[in-house]
C-alpha cells in the first residue's frame, strides 16, 4: 500500500536500503513471498520474557543470579555462537571464514510494546487500500457504498468490515446516507491507516499507532 501511495514515495526511497532484502513485493501475494522470505524476522533485542520463546532465530537461557556477571557473559557467549553456527547451517550459509555469525535473518520484527489487533487492522487496511485505488477520495456515504459494493463482490468471501454492517438510511431527499457516528468512524479508521503506511514507508512495523 505504501509503494500505492505518491505521498510516501520520499520516505521510501530514503528506506530503500533497509527494505533491499523484501525483494519486490508489489505482485507477488504474501503467502508466497512469506514462504521465501519469513527467516527475516524474528526477535533483535535482548529482553527478559515470562515464556520460552520458540522462534528459531532466538534463544532462551537461564541465567543464575548467583554467580559473576563475568562468568555468566563468557558462558552466554560460548552458548549464542555455537547456536548462531547452527542456525546458519539450518539456513544453508557457510560459516568458514566468516568474521561475524551477525546475518540478515531475522532482522525485521514489530515495534515492540505494541499490541496488534489482527481483525481491527484487517479492516483498516482493506478499507485503506480502497480509499487508495479511488484516488483519495472524501470520506463519506459514496466512498462507503463503494467499500460494501467492491467487497460484497469479491468471488468468494463476501465479509465487511463491522463499521459498515448497519445499513444506510434515506434522508429527506431520499438519499441513502450513513450515520455520522459511522462516518467519523470510517474517517479514523483512514487515518489509522495512513499513520501506519507512513511509519511502514520510515522502516516501522507498524510504528507508535495504537491497533
Amino acid at each position: 500500500m505504501c509503494l500505492k501511495d505518491p505521498d510516501l514515495q520520499q520516505n521510501l526511497e530514503k528506506s530503500r536500503d533497509f527494505y533491499k532484502t523484501w525483494d519486490d513485493v508489489s505482485n507477488i501475494k504474501f503467502d508466497d513471498w512469506w514462504k521465501t522470505h519469513k527467516d527475516l524476522f524474528g526477535v533483535s533485542r535482548v529482553e527478559e520474557v515470562s515464556r520460552i520463546s520458540n522462534h528459531p532465530n532466538s534463544l532462551s537461557l537461564t541465567i543464575p543470579l548467583n554467580q559473576p556477571v563475568s562468568k555468566s557473559i563468557k558462558e552466554i557467549k560460548e552458548l549464542i555462537e555455537s547456536k548462531q553456527t547452527e542456525r546458519l547451517s539450518e539456513l544453508g550459509i557457510d560459516t568458514y571464514g566468516r568474521k561475524t555469525k551477525s546475518v540478515s535473518y531475522g532482522r525485521y520484527e514489530v515495534t515492540p510494546g505494541i499490541e496488534i489487533r489482527g481483525k481491527t487492522l484487517y479492516e483498516i487496511q482493506l478499507m485503506y487500500s480502497i480509499w487508495l485505488d479511488m484516488g483519495k477520495p472524501p470520506v463519506n456515504t459514496a466512498y462507503c457504498l463503494e467499500v460494501v459494493e467492491r467487497l460484497r463482490s469479491r468471488p468468494k468471501s463476501k465479509w465487511i468490515p463491522y463499521l459498515l454492517l448497519q445499513e444506510p438510511s434515506k434522508d429527506r431527499k431520499g438519499n441513502l446516507r450513513y450515520t455520522d457516528d459511522q462516518l467519523r468512524q470510517v474517517r479514523r479508521y483512514i487515518k489509522k491507516g495512513q499513520k501506519v503506511c507512513e511509519s511502514v514507508s520510515k522502516g516501522h512495523f507498524p510504528g507508535k499507532n495504537s491497533l
